[in-house]
């Protein structure tokens, strides 16, 4: 409790100081646990009765792909060309629709066999897709528009994102 205490001092006080270094901060600990889930379920694999825990580990690896790059979007670091909050908010959308799905398809891989090079196979592609449609062919829809604020697709992606964890739980269950 002392050690979580004093870390959350940290980061509000982080906070206080730079808000683009808290966040930097706290998407790094959500990519490092993503990649965890990931290396944990991939190391676990041969002890699984089912493929569950595989199927959300391998869909976190490439859910902390986009989280990456969200991170480097975000405005003020100065990685990709221009400093509008569309292109982090478009990546971040991607990686919640991408994660809630995930959760939504994972029940059905319990007591099925799974096919780990299809399902590298096919989150790669989503994932490139996803990307492709972002950074090159521009199709996915703005979520930020500047001087206007959020897009309703940003807004209503939200509502739905919510909806798709709470089937998922209700799936699960």
């Amino acid at each position: 409790i002392l050690v979580g205490g004093v870390v959350f001092l940290g980061l509000y006080l982080t906070s206080l100081y730079s808000f683009l270094l808290f966040h930097s901060l706290v998407e790094i600990f959500t990519i490092v646990v993503a990649c965890a889930i990931f290396i944990l379920a991939w190391n676990t694999r041969h002890l699984l009765d089912n493929n569950y825990l595989l199927f959300i580990g391998v869909s976190f690896l490439f859910v902390a792909i986009i989280v990456i790059l969200h991170t480097l979007a975000y405005g003020g670091m100065g990685v990709f060309p221009g400093d509008d909050a569309n292109l982090p908010t478009q990546l971040w959308i991607a990686a919640q629709y991408l994660q809630s799905i995930s959760f939504l398809v994972a029940p059905l891989f319990i007591g099925r066999r799974l096919k780990i090079l299809l399902l590298f196979l096919g989150y790669g592609l989503v994932t490139a897709l996803l990307l492709g449609s972002i950074f090159y062919w521009q199709s996915f829809p703005d979520c930020y528009v500047a001087g206007v604020g959020l897009t309703p697709f940003k807004k209503i992606s939200e509502y739905i994102i919510s909806l798709i964890f709470l089937a998922a739980i209700g799936l699960l269950f």
